[in-house]
């Protein structure tokens, strides 16, 4: 079951998987509960990040994604250095992963549990 600790870890490594698919065909993971987690999953869940607010969207893609530290993600969103960035990335995959239990994500395959 995806959780938002396992879902920041992964986007925080997204780059890094994507690599390992393109060298060694890496497509799944299996998670921290023994789930096979699937890179064409989370890429979808990455092309629907436009349907979060911005400041969550934001700091997904700067944050985690771009693995930027808090302050320069901030200072990049334009909102004060002390702005909680890791608070709105985590709000935001939570989101995410309520759109998963929702049914607003229909083509994700993986379980979620919203922390």
């Amino acid at each position: 079951m995806l959780t938002v600790s396992t879902l920041r870890e992964i986007f925080r490594n997204l780059a890094q998987w994507r690599s390992l698919y393109e060298s060694e065909g890496l497509d799944s993971i299996t998670g921290p509960d023994g789930e096979e987690i699937s890179l064409f999953d989370i890429e979808y869940l990455y092309d629907n990040l436009d349907k979060l607010p911005k400041r969550q969207r934001q700091s997904i893609e700067l944050y985690l994604v771009n693995n930027l530290r808090e302050v320069d993600a901030a200072v990049a969103m334009n909102v004060s250095r002390t702005n909680p960035v890791g608070i709105y990335a985590s709000v935001g995959l939570s989101k995410l992963l309520e759109m998963i239990e929702d049914g607003s994500l229909p083509r994700f395959k993986q379980t979620a549990k919203v922390e």
